[in-house]
């Protein structure tokens, strides 16, 4: 088969497969507006993509390389979302779609290119929405932890208050640290968005994990520091920093931070990397010039 029928032809198993999971990316745009922790599914495969798009001149040098067990995996592939699309399972019909893609990979490029996709096919898994039920089990305890958090805060500044549970009763006001207080939209968002950014922008797979690690956790510290400022503005200004635009511009401004902090920790792993190379680079000149 001669090179341009060759493209066409994986140009049409291409389409077949989009065409193919077209009910998966139905069902997870519904999933991002019924279910509200899963408001970063729809930014997965975007940045999927990007990501995939930088590996293409990697991938174009391994052009002719491909196996036909490729198509083998394909096919298992989209038998197993026909499975997934009656059983109305979506974690098994995102995991189906990575395999498809991967299939695609290898008889596209060979298996060198499983290699070079492992972490964008691998980043497909989170268009998986979290389950309610995961939800549901982790957040009371977040919700606790927060107001457990902004009671010690205010305890320091000698503000006269008094907790129960997750209330905080201040003179003028009682506070609840709702479900929607415990920051886990917001950490599931910067989670995603950080996996991607460090792949872009921090070069060693060690900073990668650190930077991605780290998500969550300052997420929610960012988030219980929110919490425990707009307590601290409902006893010295008044009920208005908690239900008017106040509170809004509050939770906008320590997102801000949030993501500042986290570039900027990128950024820090990126120049450490960078400077342990470049003195690796001049020891390796160091001994190539002694006598």
């Amino acid at each position: 088969m001669n090179s341009q029928a060759t493209v066409w032809l994986y140009c049409g198993a291409a389409v077949i497969i989009l065409l193919a999971y077209l009910p998966l990316f139905s069902a997870v745009a519904r999933a991002s507006q019924s279910n509200p922790y899963a408001g970063h599914v729809m930014f997965v495969p975007v940045f999927a993509a990007l990501l995939l798009w930088r590996e293409r001149r990697r991938l174009r040098a391994l052009s002719g390389q491909g196996t036909l067990l490729g198509a083998a995996v394909i096919g298992v592939a989209l038998a197993a979302a026909v499975i997934a699309d009656h059983a109305s399972s979506v974690p098994f019909h995102v995991l189906s779609f990575v395999i498809a893609l991967a299939g695609l990979g290898l008889w596209c490029y060979g298996r060198r290119a499983l290699r070079l996709t492992a972490f964008p096919l691998a980043y497909l898994l989170l268009m998986t929405p979290p389950p309610r039920e995961a939800v549901a089990a982790v957040a009371p305890h977040v919700q606790h932890v927060i107001a457990a958090f902004s009671a010690v805060v205010l305890d320091q500044l000698r503000i006269p208050f008094q907790q129960h549970d997750i209330f905080l009763r201040l003179p003028a006001i009682t506070l609840k640290v709702a479900e929607e207080c415990a920051g886990l939209r917001f950490s599931l968002i910067l989670f995603v968005f950080m996996a991607a950014f460090a792949r872009v922008v921090v070069p060693s797979v060690g900073g990668q994990v650190v930077l991605i690690t780290a998500a969550i956790p300052v997420a929610l510290l960012t988030n219980a520091a929110r919490v425990a400022v707009t307590s601290i503005g409902a006893y010295a200004i008044g009920p208005e920093v908690v239900i008017g635009p106040v509170h809004y511009y509050i939770g906008k401004a320590f997102w801000a931070l949030c993501l500042l902090a986290m570039v900027g920790l990128a950024w820090t792993l990126r120049a450490t990397r960078q400077a342990e190379l470049a003195g690796g680079t001049r020891r390796a000149h160091v001994v190539a010039e002694a006598p």
